[in-house]
């Protein structure tokens, strides 16, 4: 073989490995970049990385419908919690979650969510309480109680709902106390997020709509990212 036949064949082999290799890192970079997750976003609240599933549940909407943690699956909820005679905090949030529903309503995309509010309080919330109190907040909205008391207690436990009830025969002085947290759970059954209010510096809370729904857009966005 000439020195020019065999020049011309190592810069064949060279150019050849060149571009294997290229080829090869570019593979790598491609992988390496599906693999890596988006970063969560930072939220008014609690995003939980990995999705925690909630336990077996049974509960009642205003609408006498039974819902156990099967039906969550396939839409989204955000769940607010309180009592029906509830003077302040409960009404101001349900007017909060309304606006926020209207605002949702003009987007898009992620609009296949339910918003329910849990009863606290069965002993005085009936389900005909609920269906009175809910749907004037919003026709979509629904009421929810427990079947029973071990019922609520899983439910509860299971979001991390806090809340106390001391009833008493005079409802005037009936004592309730609750915390203010809305939670996500997604199409799987699964919790997301619990969602904070924000706090004035008189120490009052409320939900701000364009944060709540900035929030909960950017949940969605994140992960359909990872």
């Amino acid at each position: 073989m000439s020195v020019s036949a065999e020049l011309k064949l190592q810069r064949k082999w060279v150019l050849g490995s060149a571009l294997t290799i290229l080829a090869g890192i570019s593979l790598l970079a491609f992988f390496l970049l599906r693999s890596t997750d988006a970063p969560p976003p930072a939220v008014q609240g609690s995003l939980l990385l990995e999705p925690r599933p909630l336990p077996d549940f049974n509960l009642v909407t205003h609408h006498q419908e039974a819902l156990t943690r099967k039906d969550l699956q396939g839409r989204w909820h955000l769940l607010t919690y309180g009592f029906t005679h509830c003077p302040d905090i409960c009404p101001t949030t349900m007017m909060e979650l309304a606006a926020f529903q209207r605002a949702l309503e003009g987007q898009t995309e992620y609009r296949d969510l339910d918003v329910w509010f849990y009863s606290i309080d069965p002993g005085r919330d009936t389900l005909a309480h609920l269906a009175d109190y809910v749907p004037w907040f919003h026709p979509e909205f629904r009421g929810l109680l427990a079947v029973d008391e071990a019922e609520a207690r899983r439910f509860e436990q299971g979001l991390g709902i806090v809340a106390f009830v001391e009833p008493s025969q005079d409802p005037s002085q009936y004592q309730v106390a609750h915390g203010l947290q809305i939670y996500l759970m997604n199409d799987q059954g699964q919790l997301e997020a619990a969602l904070h209010p924000t706090r004035e510096r008189n120490g009052l809370q409320h939900y701000e709509v364009d944060r709540l729904l900035q929030d909960y857009l950017a949940i969605r966005h994140w992960r359909d990212q990872t």
